[in-house]
């Protein structure tokens, strides 16, 4: 059962960190491991928001190499190659050890990019960037660089189905991946921080932050599931790891500074769609009309992903979720970048969106855009030791939890010496005996579901079904199977007869909203709806 919140009443940290996405979850294992007492909160679900309703790439850097206009902007602006050259060498850096060290959380994707006469480079100079790319990598992991001239090119099945093909100079491809389970890398990182020391508490909003006389922070904490239960507790360092709501947490301190503005929330939607044979295993890459990549990626075996959408969002970050017009869009804009395609509304199989963090940037409307997150020591904003990360991305979360250490470091030495991180991937316990929830998928057993819910703390089905054994992803899931796995559980989480059906309808309506089909009235969709009653 659930500790209760308040037995944390006056606890001592020395970094407590709000938000539990994979920034979050991967600084207190960083921190953990770095010997630092650590407590981590999080409002919902641990890996509910951004993190995975992301596009789910980890890119190898290539196109931080890219120049805006010309390449000649390099040659009047050094610092910018400066600074492309740095973020390619991060990008290869993150790339190569995500892959070397969690392979099992990867799909690789060979994705072909075709360049125009018109473009702001040749195919040469892409060259030149994939040589430099895999000197900064060392050659440790292969980046599977080839450009093929215009009639080699012909054979690839999207290259085939271009707009403007007599335009076409050339094609280059590359290795990218795609991190097949967002949610579960920010679980495994949880869960290793727990086992290195840290306290975690999901369902925990903290609603209250006041400077401690000497030094030091008073957070106060609400459960989200008790409303009215509350815990007081201090931390030296205040990690803000909120992100979207990085600037309302901001808000809820009692002080009187005033720290500038630190997000943009841009919308990101995907949605997902089963394409002909002939285009199973391979990806395609570009630029829609608005200057803004768009990306066209195996999803599984039979089924492809695309987006992203890059819209301002300004409204109610506890529900973001995909419209028509975000589907309109992203059909669109592949049907102009591809129009062999030329699908419609009635082809997309499921959706989903969420609001990305961005670092804000008066003088850019969609926020300033790095590869990397930003870390802020808000110290010179009148408030000292509270730091925060605007720009996180899961593809580089793991820079971004070395940077979180080292600047803590600067600000106190931890009181426990430092033990070894494992980046290994969480395993169920095995039990062949245990029947699967699925008849026709041994993906998921009714023992990897009652494991989950007494180790791993998810209070939901959505909890459960999508973000610990991923299941929600990969399936639509039966209505019957949907109950099944309440049933499950049932006795571990607390919930009577009442609560399972309440699970159960939540979570239908969970999918139906987070995670709809193209048309609601296409047979397709009548035949998920039977599924789910």
């Amino acid at each position: 059962m659930r500790t209760p919140l308040s037995t944390l009443d006056g606890a001592e940290f020395d970094v407590v960190i709000v938000g539990g996405g994979i920034s979050g979850a991967s600084s207190a294992q960083y921190l953990a491991a770095a010997g630092y007492r650590v407590l981590l909160v999080e409002k919902h679900d641990y890996a509910s928001a951004a993190t995975s309703r992301s596009g789910r790439i980890l890119h190898c850097g290539l196109r931080y190499l890219a120049p805006a206009e010309s390449m000649t902007e390099f040659v009047a602006h050094p610092s910018r190659l400066k600074i492309a050259l740095n973020s390619a060498r991060k990008a290869v850096e993150t790339w190569g050890q995500f892959v070397r060290t969690t392979p099992e959380r990867l799909r690789p994707l060979d994705v072909a990019y075709p360049i125009y006469r018109d473009a702001p480079y040749s195919g040469w100079q892409v060259d030149i960037g994939a040589k430099i790319l895999q000197r900064f990598n060392r050659h440790r992991v292969p980046l599977h660089y080839r450009r093929m001239r215009r009639e080699e090119a012909q054979a690839h099945p999207f290259i085939r189905g271009i707009r403007d093909p007599d335009r076409l100079s050339t094609v280059v491809m590359f290795r990218d991946y795609r991190f097949e389970w967002p949610e579960r890398i920010c679980i495994d990182e949880v869960l290793e921080a727990q086992e290195l020391g840290a306290t975690l508490r999901n369902y925990t909003r903290a609603i209250g932050l006041r400077r401690e006389p000497q030094r030091g922070w008073s957070v106060l904490l609400e459960d989200t599931l008790e409303p009215g239960t509350q815990a007081h507790v201090k931390g030296t360092v205040v990690l803000n790891m909120a992100g979207a709501w990085i600037d309302e947490l901001i808000g809820k301190v009692a002080d009187p500074a005033q720290p500038s503005r630190k997000i943009r929330a841009v919308k990101g939607s995907h949605i997902v769609v089963r394409l002909p044979r002939k285009y199973r295993g391979h990806g395609i890459a570009g630029f829609n009309r608005e200057k803004e990549q768009i990306f066209c990626l195996p999803w599984d075996d039979e089924r492809h992903y695309i987006g992203p959408t890059e819209t301002i969002y300004d409204g109610d970050l506890d529900d973001v979720h995909p419209t028509e017009a975000d589907n309109r869009f992203l059909l669109d804009e592949i049907n102009h970048f591809v129009p062999a395609l030329d699908l419609k509304a009635k082809d997309i199989e499921f959706t989903w969106a969420g609001a990305r963090p961005i670092t804000y940037d008066p003088v850019r409307t969609k926020g300033k855009r790095l590869p990397f997150g930003v870390l802020h020591d808000l110290t010179s904003e009148g408030l000292p030791d509270l730091l925060t990360l605007t720009w996180a991305a899961i593809m580089s979360h793991r820079a971004a939890a070395e940077d979180v250490v080292r600047a803590v470091r600067q600000k106190l030495e931890p009181p426990r010496p430092a033990r070894p991180l494992s980046f290994s991937p969480r395993r169920f316990p095995e039990n062949t005996n245990s029947p699967a929830l699925l008849e026709d998928d041994r993906s998921v057993t009714i023992a990897d579901l009652r494991f989950s819910a007494e180790h791993e703390q998810p209070r939901h089905l959505p909890d459960l079904l999508f973000r610990r054994v991923g299941l929600g992803w990969r399936r639509n899931v039966p209505r019957a199977a949907v109950e099944r796995a309440a049933a499950a559980v049932a006795d571990i989480l607390g919930w009577d007869e009442a609560q399972v059906a309440d699970e159960v309808e939540s979570y239908c309506a969970h999918v139906a909203k987070y995670h709809p089909p193209g048309e609601p009235n296409t047979a397709q969709a009548m035949r998920r709806g039977e599924e789910m009653r």
